[in-house]
């Protein structure tokens, strides 16, 4: 299978370049979650709500993983895993948020992917950690930041992601035709920010 690398050629960077996305923190509000049920995860509105939410901030750096936080008006602190994904031209083309779910369920973790817009919905997204069979995801909707697919990530899903050294996501965009494009994902520094964020 052919592959479009993230340094993609300048007509498609023209593409990718708007795309700087906002901090945003995507904290999910779920009772029960299989990790093959990637739709059955929302967004919670009390946390996005605009009468509750405050301006996320980041906590800590830990190499290339940002402890991103919220603290809303009840003075609850919740924070995620954060990761920009750059280019070889270190534009952003993706971004991957990561919290930990609540004990006793099949998913260990929520994650949210953010990829560009003009991605082809219908193809879905790749996500490949190493060591681990690849998964294919559904978008869940897009607006003015992009696409958003949201996944569970089972424990062994979040162990590999401590332990390997690599990660990538597969997605096919309306520039490259019918190839594949490929964004490289860090894990240096993942187990110091995860180990940071609060189990609900």
């Amino acid at each position: 299978m052919k592959e479009t690398r993230a340094s993609l050629s300048q007509k498609d960077n023209s593409v990718l370049t708007p795309i700087v996305f906002c901090i945003l923190l995507s904290i999910f509000c779920i009772s029960s979650l299989k990790a093959e049920e990637a739709d059955s995860l929302s967004i919670d509105d009390t946390m996005m709500s605009e009468a509750q939410k405050k301006e996320p901030y980041i906590k800590e750096r830990f190499e290339n993983w940002t402890l991103k936080c919220i603290t809303s008006v009840n003075s609850i602190e919740r924070c995620e895993a954060n990761q920009i994904i750059f280019n070889q031209k270190q534009q952003p083309v993706a971004e991957i948020s990561i919290i930990k779910l609540p004990k006793g369920q099949v998913a260990a973790a929520a994650a949210t992917i953010i990829v560009p817009l003009e991605t082809i919905l219908s193809e879905g997204l790749i996500l490949a950690i190493q060591e681990l069979e690849p998964k294919k995801y559904q978008f869940k909707f897009c607006n003015s930041l992009g696409c958003y697919s949201q996944i569970g990530l089972t424990n062994d899903e979040v162990e590999a992601l401590k332990r390997v050294k690599k990660a990538s996501i597969f997605l096919k965009h309306i520039s490259s035709g019918d190839q594949q494009i490929v964004l490289p994902m860090s894990l240096d520094g993942f187990t110091r920010t995860f180990s940071n964020v609060m189990q609900p």
